[in-house]
């Protein structure tokens, strides 16, 4: 089974993450929109030393070596796929939730 996570964002660009289960790693598939993107990478493994993060993740590696903006929403999406992908964060309340936002409430 697996874990599937959009995200609609500021820049107008439209992203699909698809997280799967595969052994002891998490493979992603990230369908965009987003040049960047596509050259930070769409298909790779997330390892289970990876899944805390930190600066030897393949997420800081990739940023490293294809820097997206400070504000870019798909890393942490990337990271709340392979969370849930490895049962980290629970299906259904994710489900529940339907989504998570971003709401800029005060803007002058």
């Amino acid at each position: 089974m697996a874990t599937e996570i959009s995200l609609n964002t500021i820049c107008g660009h439209t992203t699909k993450i698809i997280a799967t289960k595969e052994g002891k790693n998490t493979h992603i598939h990230i369908k965009t929109t987003c040049e960047k993107l596509r050259k930070w990478g769409t298909d790779f493994d997330v390892e289970m030393k990876d899944l805390m993060g930190g600066p030897e993740s393949v997420l800081d590696q990739k940023m490293a070596e294809a820097p997206l903006t400070p504000t870019c929403l798909v890393p942490a999406a990337v990271m709340n796929a392979c969370w849930l992908e490895n049962g980290m964060i629970s299906k259904n309340l994710a489900r529940g939730m339907g989504k998570m936002e971003i709401i800029f409430d005060k803007l002058e």
